[in-house]
């Protein structure tokens, strides 16, 4: 069953795609994406003239049920500034790129967006699981890896879709996670209880894991009736595993 949901799963992320979206990877992964990147890599510590840290924040689908396999799309991640939402706000609209990831796991249009953003300092997309060559979604006791460089003040967020829905995604809060503590020290450990399942508002839901218009089962990207909503912490009704059993996040400064 894994095998076969990861051949659909793949097989829509590449080929049902549109020649926008293949120019949209082009550009990303040709973008220097990093405020940081381009300066010397310091090794102060954070707290020694506000020098740049580099973290590794590792995902990993950790299952959460038993009714369905729980799936976890590629996502995108921002190193963004204090007081800002550059992802999403509640109570608002989804942008295009947001839907885009909510409803069928394409990260790159959410990431494209986000580029020029002055609130966003680094940004980039986690699609390839590890121990693998291809970009793909993770399984249960599969894992995303990547790093972020960031100074005192700068927070994290992501998105990645909560694949067995219509349109849900798993983020922070807008504002996203501290990355400095109030002594300017790097955070570091297991911090999955940030994290939260939201609605991005612009597809109907059905109960996941059988909705006939979900990632696994849907005819095609992008179809399934609209909703015309905003995004909300998810509360339509249906039973969903707690986030803490669906996924670990762990952040650690490197050396």
């Amino acid at each position: 069953m894994k095998k076969l949901l990861s051949i659909f799963f793949i097989c829509t992320l590449f080929f049902s795609c549109s020649k926008d979206t293949a120019v949209l990877e082009d550009a990303l992964e040709s973008s220097t994406m990093s405020e940081a990147n381009s300066k010397a890599k310091s090794k102060a510590k954070p707290n020694e003239n506000n020098a740049f840290t580099e973290f590794k924040v590792t995902i990993t689908n950790l299952g959460g049920t038993e009714e369905y396999v729980n799936i976890l799309s590629p996502g995108t991640f921002v190193v963004q500034k204090k007081n800002s939402a550059p992802l999403f706000m509640v109570g608002v609209e989804a942008g295009e790129g947001l839907e885009n990831l909510a409803e069928d796991g394409f990260p790159e249009l959410l990431t494209m967006s986000l580029k020029n953003d002055p609130k966003v300092r680094s940004l980039g997309i986690f699609a390839i699981p590890v121990g693998d060559n291809a970009k793909g979604p993770i399984f249960p006791g599969d894992s995303y890896e990547f790093t972020i460089t960031a100074k005192h003040n700068d927070f994290l967020n992501l998105a990645t879709m909560f694949v067995q829905s219509n349109d849900l995604f798993i983020s922070p809060d807008p504002e996203g996670i501290a990355l400095f503590d109030s002594n300017k020290e790097p955070i570091s450990g297991d911090i999955t209880s940030h994290f939260k399942l939201w609605d991005a508002g612009t597809e109907v839901n059905a109960e996941p894991g059988v909705g006939e218009f979900q990632k696994p089962r849907q005819p095609a990207p992008n179809t399934g009736p609209t909703e015309n909503g905003v995004v909300h912490l998810v509360d339509d009704g249906f039973t969903y595993p707690n986030v803490s059993t669906i996924m670990s996040v762990v952040i650690s400064p490197i050396e």
